[in-house]
């Protein structure tokens, strides 16, 4: 018989008993939407992730200092000097260094003649680019604004200083002794913001900012093709070399090196989870086995007398085999097409869409019908092994 028959009389045979088919796909539908959607929330993070480090500049090192003892104050120990990034220019391989834009400090908070410094929030600062940002309540910065001192509160900020945000707007905030009007509350990054949320002022006020605040950090941009590791080690020298009484060390941050970490501890996690969820598509595979068990018991007597009319071990075994292969991935389709479905609804709930690769749709299709040939294998090897005589009269 050849294959075209075989998919047809396999076909005829699932479609007389639709109901049982259905319930033994159930277990391959849960597995196989349970993968896709975890793998699309996985890869939605990576993007989520490598969007939000798509600003930070890929030659770009931040230097911090650890001093020996962990619970000593940055603010006393005074680990970087205004004059630093000026010499640091000097260091082969350095295209400029300043003080590290991500600092933020205590704000208390003020409205009109009354003070209430006894609520705090940590601010941290970024400097208005021009970059598109949501704005829940309030505005965003007009151009003729740029040396006012105007600040755009970041959701949580506003929501721990003012209880309610949108009472913040009008407000004035205190951060590292200068006081900023709230022009504007961001929207709300949810709970699965990646990093802290900033609040922006203008370019201008973060410059003008009070520059009595310790310096915790400085920003350095290597040269193209340079060494940062090596680039380091020379900013590192001239570090001690300016500060010789300090007791600690100066350390290296890489955005883009976190970045890149962070992506393969989703990928592991995800893949760690996906594989749990895998579970239910071996529970569903032990079912189209148990299923096929049950098709050839009940087929014995065709089986015998297509066997005594000439037909070939090897038609029964692809039969059953085909059987196997078409309710599983038929399962897988239905999986893919659920697991579709769930991210778009979970994209609803969270702060970025799950994105669903080519590579889970392949992958998940040519699972199920792994799955039907593994778990379907020994009920058609049964089949074709059936004795023709035994079988018709048994």
């Amino acid at each position: 018989m050849s294959i075209i028959n075989l998919i047809k009389t396999s076909v005829y045979s699932l479609k007389s008993h639709k109901l049982r088919v259905f319930l033994t796909m159930i277990g391959i539908i849960i597995g196989i939407s349970s993968v896709i959607t975890i793998m699309s929330v996985g890869n939605g993070l990576k993007v989520k992730v490598n969007q939000s480090m798509a600003d930070t500049s890929a030659n770009k090192i931040n230097v911090n200092f650890e001093p020996e003892n962990k619970d000593a104050d940055l603010t006393l120990i005074e680990p970087f000097s205004k004059s630093d990034p000026y010499y640091l220019k000097t260091v082969a391989g350095v295209e400029k260094a300043e003080v590290s834009k991500d600092v933020g400090g205590m704000g208390g908070f003020s409205s009109g003649d009354a003070s209430y410094f006894d609520k705090k929030a940590y601010i941290m600062l970024e400097d208005y680019d021009g970059k598109e940002i949501n704005v829940k309540y309030g505005r965003s910065f007009k151009k003729s604004e740029n040396d006012k001192k105007l600040i755009i509160l970041a959701y949580k900020a506003a929501e721990k200083l003012f209880k309610s945000p949108q009472n913040a707007i009008g407000c004035g905030i205190t951060v590292n002794g200068v006081i900023y009007e709230v022009t504007g509350v961001l929207e709300k990054e949810g709970v699965f913001a990646l990093t802290g949320e900033p609040s922006y002022i203008s370019k201008e006020s973060k410059e003008n900012m009070n520059t009595d605040t310790t310096i915790s950090s400085l920003d350095v941009y290597i040269k193209a093709g340079e060494d940062k590791d090596k680039v380091f080690e020379n900013v590192k020298k001239m570090l001690v070399v300016a500060h010789p009484n300090l007791k600690g060390e100066y350390k290296l941050q890489d955005p883009q090196a976190a970045t890149k970490i962070f992506g393969q501890i989703i990928g592991y996690l995800t893949a760690f989870i996906a594989l749990i969820s895998g579970i239910s598509l071996f529970v569903g595979g032990i079912g189209v086995m148990n299923i096929m068990y049950v098709s050839v018991t009940e087929r014995k007597r065709e089986i015998g007398i297509r066997r005594a009319i000439g037909a070939k071990p090897k038609s029964i075994l692809l039969q059953f085999l085909i059987e196997a292969i078409m309710v599983t991935g038929l399962g897988g389709l239905l999986g893919i097409l659920f697991g579709f479905i769930f991210c778009k609804i979970i994209g609803i709930f969270m702060p970025f869409p799950p994105v669903m690769s080519g590579a889970s749709v392949i992958g998940a299709t040519a699972i199920s019908v792994i799955i039907g040939i593994i778990f379907g294998i020994i009920p058609a090897i049964n089949a074709s092994k059936m004795d023709p005589i035994k079988a018709i009269y048994n």
